[in-house]
């Protein structure tokens, strides 16, 4: 009969078995044969566990499609992405739930954590591939992205100490991120901003309450606001550090450099760590 796509690799090792059982081939070889049509059938139970979790997922949420499902740390449990934000599912479908997922032998690592950073050093890619509206050193010794609202408070006390963060080595990457939409009268502002012959100076300038003059032109506010939705900004100053982690709110200039130069040591120390052989 007809062999499908997923089945195919596992019907050709079933013949080659077949066929080096009663040949005079190494044992060994039929052994490795054996175990490599196991691996192919438990990828194809995977898979088909994957795209089942994924359609019952899109039949309760059908305007939200996840963008990773893949097996957790826990068995017969799976994590589910929307971006940045997981979720967990039993292998079945049946149950979705929400947590914090800790594990009390390695430390108490947060799992959970550790997922949600994953995607967002993936996402961080793409962040990092946006054009940007900068502000820092010639020789800066850390580059953050904060998304920034036009109209918020604390955003607007941040950029008042810009030059502070300057004076720390540390280059402010800002994409515009309209807190309340795309229809919000800062979302209008951010197009503004972005249209201007001088970013830079319409920004601040649109920071201390000016107006600025209705501008239109090619610009990357749809495209800031989405890519902030998929790291999961909620509100903003939103900063993301160079690992992908994502500080929500306001953060002084001093606290900020600190917390940048603890990651770096850490990084650095985990690099430099050499495992012992048992």
């Amino acid at each position: 009969g007809d062999v499908s796509g997923s089945d195919q690799p596992s019907f050709i090792l079933k013949h080659i078995i077949e066929n080096t059982k009663e040949s005079t081939m190494d044992s060994k070889i039929a052994a490795m044969l054996a175990l490599l049509l196991v691996t192919f059938n438990v990828a194809a139970e995977e898979t088909d566990t994957i795209q089942n979790i994924k359609e019952i997922l899109v039949e309760a949420a059908p305007t939200t499609v996840p963008d990773l499902i893949r097996p957790s740390p826990l068995e017969g449990i799976y994590e589910v992405f929307y971006g940045t934000e997981v979720m967990y599912v039993s292998a079945d479908g049946r149950y979705v739930f929400q947590g914090q997922m800790i594990d009390l032998i390695d430390g108490k690592k947060n799992l959970t954590r550790e997922a949600a950073n994953q995607a967002r050093k993936v996402y961080l890619t793409k962040v990092l591939e946006q054009e940007s509206i900068s502000f820092g050193p010639e020789n800066a010794r850390y580059e953050v992205t904060i998304f920034t609202d036009i109209d918020c408070g604390y955003c607007r006390k941040l950029h008042n100490e810009i030059e502070q963060y300057a004076e720390q080595g540390i280059t402010v990457n800002y994409l515009l991120f309209p807190r309340n939409g795309l229809d919000a009268g800062s979302a209008q502002k951010s197009v503004n901003v972005w249209c201007s012959a001088d970013r830079k100076a319409a920004l601040t300038a649109a920071k201390q309450g000016e107006t600025l003059e209705s501008l239109e032109c090619d610009n990357p506010v749809a495209a800031h606001f989405e890519i902030g939705r998929k790291v999961g900004v909620s509100g903003t100053p939103s900063i993301m550090m160079p690992n992908g982690e994502l500080l929500p709110g306001y953060v002084p200039a001093a606290d900020l450099i600190k917390r940048l130069d603890d990651q770096a040591f850490v990084e650095a120390l985990s690099k430099s760590i050499v495992p012992l052989d048992n």
